[in-house]
């Protein structure tokens, strides 16, 4: 009998560990190329408190005509209510921002990797998940999902951060025969 309870035991804790394990993929509400009008109609009923905020002048790298945040409490996501943001260039959502306490860090970090594989990335940004179009950052402590066009532009930041200096053309004097 005590070998069926120690088996029944181990059915369980590995059914919590699973159960415990973090959902951490893009929330389906968050529809890239949406408007802000789409979104803010279709988060209404899944945020506490919802706030739409224009942001001038645009400081986000792909807005060129306007920037426009929504703010979202209260949205269910990994298993707590969360606070969202979305950010919106030239009318479409480009960036969510999901903030978390810092005290969940590694576990987003954890999950993250379980989930879309080993990161592409760590940098001082944070732990970037290049195929999934994610990350997850240290300072604020947030996960990001970012559409293709924003990922593709924040790759092309990064890797003119990377390239090395062209070598200098520039002879000193000590430097010819």
């Amino acid at each position: 009998m005590s070998r069926a309870r120690l088996a029944l035991a181990l059915l369980l804790l590995c059914g919590n560990l699973q159960a415990a394990s973090l959902e951490v993929g893009r929330p389906e509400p968050f529809v890239f190329g949406s408007s802000v009008a789409d979104m803010q109609a279709r988060l209404a009923p899944l945020c506490t408190r919802l706030k739409v905020r224009e942001i001038t002048p645009p400081t986000a790298p792909l807005a060129r005509i306007s920037q426009h945040q929504i703010d979202c409490e209260g949205f269910a996501w990994a298993g707590k209510p969360r606070k969202v943001e979305l950010v919106f260039q030239d009318n479409q959502l480009d960036i969510a921002w999901i903030l978390f306490p810092a005290d969940e860090k590694q576990a987003f970090v954890d999950a993250f990797t379980e989930r879309y594989g080993k990161p592409s990335l760590q940098v001082d940004f944070g732990v970037v998940f290049l195929a999934a179009g994610a990350a997850v950052r240290n300072t604020p402590t947030e996960v990001l999902f970012a559409s293709e066009r924003q990922a593709r532009a924040m790759m092309a930041t990064l890797r003119a951060q990377a390239a090395p200096s062209a070598p200098s053309t520039d002879a000193t004097a000590e430097d010819r025969p």
